[in-house]
């Protein structure tokens, strides 16, 4: 009876930290799994501090309203250059003032769920409107009228000097008269 109760005592404890291990592993896995979605929820893109962007939609009702071209910057979690271009050109206090002085700001994380408003009325996500653009690198950057129009498209990364260039090419309205070679070989 005694060796009895004793094996049956350690068969008991043996069960116990088996099942403890289970919960260990259950509280583990649930945690990791919040871990990561928290992680996720925080992996967005996001525009250069300083300036007043503003979801595509907003952007362009402030357009219509003020009669002001729109800066369209298309970035996406992850991209490499756009890091690059916040540190070394959206840092520069001229090409700030000037941006943000000139422009109507709007942003869209192309890989984003959110939802926008086309004019028309449409409900489409960031991703498919990216799409629709043909976005197929980032950073992309668009200068569109307040009807939407493009008018000029720049991919990838560009120096302070040149999105001086192209400020004063689109700002200044030489879009309408001739190429952006040519205005710089004018210049």
């Amino acid at each position: 009876p005694m060796l009895r109760w004793i094996v049956d005592s350690r068969e008991a404890i043996m069960a116990s930290t088996i099942k403890r291990k289970a919960r260990c592993r259950q509280l583990a896995a649930i945690i990791a799994c919040f871990g990561c979605l928290l992680f996720i929820s925080q992996a967005q893109a996001a525009p250069p501090e300083g300036y007043d962007f503003l979801s595509y939609d907003a952007a362009m009702t402030h357009a219509r309203q003020q009669e002001k071209l729109v800066f369209l910057y298309f970035r996406r979690y992850g991209c490499s250059t756009c890091p690059k271009m916040h540190q070394e050109v959206f840092s520069d206090d001229e090409i700030m003032q000037r941006y943000n002085e000139h422009y109507i700001l709007a942003y869209v994380d192309t890989e984003s769920g959110e939802r926008l408003t086309l004019p028309n009325s449409e409900r489409i996500t960031e991703m498919q409107f990216a799409s629709r653009m043909r976005i197929l690198g980032t950073p992309t950057f668009y200068f569109l009228t307040p009807d939407e129009r493009p008018l000029v498209k720049l991919a990838g990364f560009k120096s302070i000097e040149g999105m001086k260039q192209y400020d004063d090419f689109v700002y200044g309205g030489h879009y309408g008269s001739q190429s952006f070679k040519e205005y710089v070989g004018s210049r």
